[in-house]
Formats: C-alpha cells, structure tokens, sequence
C-alpha cells in the first residue's frame, strides 16, 4: 500500500503543477492542438488518481485512515479543485483560439465518424450525482440521470462507471452492492442488481398513487398554492403514465390504494402475499374478489359469541400506555404503589408523600379522601384503615398513632385529582397469581446525523413496531434536517396514537465501534414510550447470564428511550445466540449490539439464596 500511496501523491503533484506549467507556455504560443493534448493528459492523469484513491479508500479502516495524513488532511479532495480550475483555464483558451461556432458548424456526419474529442465534456460542470438512500421515490431520477451521464458516456471507462456508481449510493441502496467489489467487469453485475432491487413497477405505481392521494389542500385563493397542487398533480400523473398506465389503469391503481389503505394489517399484508408473485399490477376487480373470499371465510370460521370477550388484565406495550396515569413522584406512566423510588422509602416517608400527593391513604387513590373510600381491603398487618405499604410497627408508636389520626381527619385531604383509570385495581391486594413484571429488549447504541454528530441513548427493540422512531429531544440535540413525512399511527387494538409529521435520516451503531452502521429514515415524536421496568431491592438470580456483555448495562434503569428501533431494522441486528434461565426468568438474546433480556421477572424476585447483581454488567 505504500507504493500505491506514494504513486497517488506524485500524480496529485503532477495535477496541481499543470496550471502553471501550461501558462509558462506562454498565451502566444498556445495552439488548438497543443491545448487539447494537455487537456487529454490532465485527464487520463486524473482518471488514474480516481482508480487509485478507491484502491487505498478500500485498503484503510477508517481508523486507520484517522491516523493518515492523506485522508484526515483531504489531499485528494483539495487537489480535485485543482483539476477543475486547470481544466476551465485551459478550455477558456481553447474557445479564444477555436470558437464553439465554428466546430458546431461541422456536419453531422464528420462528428459522428470523428473519434472522441478530449473537449467534449469540457464545458460541462463536474459530474455530481444526488446520493440514492433506497427510497422508492428517488429510484427513477436517480436511475435516468445515471444512465444518461454515467452509462451513456462514452468517455467513461467500465471502472469508473463502478466507482460513481459506488460513489453515489448511500443506506439499503448501498447495501444491495456493497458485497460486490468494486471493479471494471462487476458494474454490469452491480447496475443489473440495483435494477433488478428498485426498479419495481408495482412499487412505483403505489408512489405516484400515494402522492396523488397526499396533495395538499389549498387553504386561501392563492396563485402559487394552486400552481404548486397543479404541478404535483400533474407530476405524478404523468410519472403513472410513464410506467404506460392507461386512464382505466390509474382510476383501478387509485381504487385499489384507497381501499387497501382502509384494511387492517393482517387483511392488507395477506393481500400483499396473494399478489406479491404475480408480475402485473393487480386490478380493483382482483381486490374485490379477494375481499369477498376473505369475508366468506371469516365469517365461517367466526365463533358466534366473538363479541363477547372478557376484559384482559392491562399490560405495559412500547406502543401504546395508560392515558392520564401518571406517578406523583417521577411522572412515569405507573400507580405509585410500583415507583421504584416510593419502594425505596420507609413507611413514614411514604405517608409523606401520599398526604403531599392528597391521596387517600387506603387505597392511595387521588380521586376521594380515606372516609369514602370504596375499597373494601385493608392493611394486613393491623386490618386498620390504611394502606400495607403504609404500616409502621408497633414500637414507632408515635408514628402509627400519626396514621391513625390522619385516617380519622384525613377530610382536609382533597379529592380533586388528575383521574386515574380502573382505581379498583389500584387498591386491591390480589390473593392469586399476579402478572409478572416485563423486561422489555433495550440496548444502549450510538445515534448519528449525516452532519456527524452522535449520541449514545437508550433504545428499545420493537418487532412490533413497522418504522422507527426517535425522540424530539434526540432530533433537536443532533440537529438533524427534518423530511417532511405525514404519518398516521395505530397502537394496540387498533387505536388511532395520532399522527407524526416528520421524519430524519440516522445512522445507528453499537457504542465504541465504528461499525457496522446501520441507516434508516426515522419518524419524529414528542415521546415514544413511558415504559419503566419494576426494580427490585433484592438482587437477582440470573447467575445463568454471569458471562453475557449485555446490550443494556443496566436493563432496569428508569432512563428514558430516546429510539425505538422497528422491524425496518430488527431482523438486521438480530445474532444467532440464545440464553434460557427457569421459567418466570428473562431470555437472553444476542444481538449486534450485545445481548438483550426481555421476558418476566416475577419469579426472580423471590428466589432466596446467593443474588447475581445485573448491574454489576
């Protein structure tokens, strides 16, 4: 490599002198020919500094390449200004010396015959082609603009084809190349893949259709607003109608998106399956056979009595929480008898903190005061009128009196409080099973913006969740340039979560690694998740994962998640290791980023003998 390097420094060398090596020619010896020779040698010198900059970009790490003068000093970058400056010099006084007119007026033929000129990409601007991250949207431009000043270019050699197509491709979209190498005979290969990955005609069809369906609503009589709908409008019919779809053909693609976008999941990807091998575009009458199968068939296999569901006991979703629950003491989405800050309290502490919190002192309810409370529990310790979490033993009397009367004058307590949903369930002590606590997968990773700015944060694994999603704060810390993106979120049972707006390009990666990275388009909300795992005072029994270097050092830290990383992502970051502990034991699995634990944790808080302390990890 250091032949290769010190190769590359000379011809940059050779670039950078060309300029005042041509002036000391002299103007009044300049020639036609003489310029155009010097014109074709910058070039091919240029050409062979392109192909050498690839070979030592591949051969570096990039931390080697850190430690590299030729890379953390720019030298190839700084010389391309050269080269451009040189070149437009010297075209400048090919035009004095033979203007354009004259060699535009030779026929046609004598140009078609001629061989290749060294002008004829002179007085065009450097060839600079707008990166392609994968996005459906981007493919046709993309495509036609590489085809017609990439492949269509004679001047071009089949490496450096490769190299500005390798060049131009960013996220999946580099992804689908990047294990072919990058040289002259696998182009052909590495085009026919990109191809064959993007340019889908269905796919395409539901862009425009989707774009005709998200024009925007003109709110005043304005010029520009409705010059703007038009060229939108216009812009996506005639893409539809370079895909050759007839009028009859758009109104049925229009038909099948807008009733598609109505189905539920299950419906709408089962329908994606059905047609997903048939190479046409499926029609509005194709849908609707299919719907009428699908509900023939539902309704045979229905039960009669499916309305009659019994209601399921609440569990925490990273996709949708309890409204209007919120922790007096750290805001969480939880009852407060779960706060693993008031578990940490004494009991006199936490009579503190109820009184503050005006709450009833039974069932520690914000919506009534202890006199009319509806509870029918008690403490079982002393049956006395107060909550279990609440009782002090007998030799703090003092304090156990204070109780007692505050049951008894605890009508200064009011009952005007945020509500909170089923308070029945608050205050009741289950004698049977109780639900276990989850562990959901988290990971500590490093989020960056194309400008380069990191953060390591908390994220959440959801398979559940289609996109991704980050944080406002995240976005606003990283300063990321937001894509406007409308969309609408459904949660749990079909509930509508509202809409989302925006959305940003990032780069994921596990912490203190450079690679590998991971890029998505994530959407931006305000927050994500509430979710906040119980923590217990006694240590754990998980010595089974005594040897794992977790994802998440501390899986049930209260910190907030600042990304939650979808199934765009999730099938991506999953490894082959699986570690199983007892049953009511977190699993163990192995990730990019490390291992994540998810799964109940119940049983790990009775365990008695010798403890495994997570955070030790």
């Amino acid at each position: 490599m250091s032949d290769h390097l010190s190769q590359q420094l000379t011809m940059l060398q050779s670039v950078e002198r060309a300029l005042s090596n041509f002036k000391k020619v002299g103007r009044a010896n300049y020639t036609a020919a003489k310029i155009r020779q010097r014109m074709s040698t910058l070039k091919e010198t240029w050409t062979r500094c392109i192909e050498k900059h690839a070979i030592l970009a591949r051969a570096f790490t990039a931390e080697q390449q850190r430690t590299m003068d030729y890379f953390s000093n720019t030298i190839f970058e700084n010389c391309e200004e050269y080269y451009e400056t040189t070149l437009d010099y010297m075209a400048d006084c090919l035009e004095e010396l033979d203007p354009t007119p004259t060699r535009t007026s030779l026929s046609q033929s004598t140009i078609s015959t001629a061989e290749p000129s060294s002008f004829s990409l002179t007085h065009l601007p450097p060839i600079q082609l707008p990166p392609f991250s994968g996005n459906v949207e981007d493919w046709e431009s993309f495509r036609d603009r590489f085809t017609s000043l990439i492949i269509q270019n004679t001047e071009l050699t089949a490496f450096s084809r490769m190299h500005f197509l390798a060049s131009s491709l960013t996220g999946r979209a580099f992804d689908t190349i990047k294990s072919i190498q990058i040289t002259a005979d696998n182009f052909e290969i590495a085009w026919k893949t990109l191809v064959s990955r993007f340019d889908n005609k269905r796919r395409l069809v539901d862009v425009h259709v989707s774009a005709l369906y998200s024009l925007p609503t003109v709110a005043r009589e304005s010029a520009v607003e409705l010059n703007a709908l038009r060229d939108k409008a216009n812009r996506a019919i005639a893409s539809l109608k370079n895909l050759n779809r007839s009028p009859d053909q758009m109104l049925s693609d229009m038909l099948v998106f807008s009733v598609t976008q109505k189905l539920d999941h299950a419906t709408r990807k089962a329908w994606k399956l059905k047609t997903g091998d048939d190479p046409n575009i499926p029609s509005y009458e194709a849908l609707d056979r299919f719907l009428d199968t699908r509900i023939r068939a539902l309704e045979e296999i229905s039960p009669a009595n499916a309305s009659k569901f019994l209601r399921a006991p609440k569990v925490t979703s990273a996709n949708a929480t309890a409204a209007g629950l919120s922790c007096p003491l750290c805001r969480a989405a939880h009852f407060i008898n779960k706060c693993p800050q008031f578990l940490r309290r004494t009991p006199s502490q936490r009579l503190e903190v109820i009184l503050k919190a005006k709450r009833c002192v039974n069932c520690l309810s914000a919506k009534h005061a202890v006199q009319t409370c509806p509870s029918q529990y008690s403490c079982r310790i002393c049956q006395s009128k107060h909550h279990s979490m609440l009782h002090v033993d007998s030799a703090s009397s003092s304090t156990a009196s204070a109780v007692s009367q505050k049951n008894e004058t605890s009508s200064s307590v009011s009952s005007d409080s945020i509500a909170i949903t089923s308070a029945t369930a608050l205050c009741s002590q289950l004698t049977g099973v109780a639900l276990p606590q989850m562990l959901l997968a988290t990971a500590r990773v490093t989020v960056g913006a194309p400008s380069g700015r990191t953060l390591t944060v908390r994220a959440l694994l959801d398979q559940g969740s289609e996109i991704t999603f980050i944080t406002e704060r995240l976005a606003q810390t990283l300063r990321m340039r937001r894509i406007r993106q409308p969309l609408s979120i459904s949660a749990v049972g079909g509930m509508n979560a509202g809409t989302c707006q925006f959305a940003a390009k990032i780069r994921i990666a596990p912490i203190n690694q450079a690679a590998p990275v991971f890029t998505t388009t994530a959407s931006i909300l305000r927050s994500l998740t509430k979710y906040s795992p119980y923590k217990a005072n006694s240590n754990y029994d998980w010595s089974y994962l005594s040897d794992l270097n977790l994802a998440d050092p501390n899986p049930t830290s209260a910190d907030p998640i600042e990304i939650l990383i979808g199934a765009d992502l999730y099938g991506e970051l999953l490894l082959s290791g699986v570690r199983k502990g007892a049953p009511g034991q977190p699993i163990a699995q192995q990730t990019i980023f490390g291992w994540v634990l998810s799964g109940p944790i119940y049983l790990a808080f009775f365990r008695s003998g010798p403890g495994y302390s997570l955070s030790s990890h």
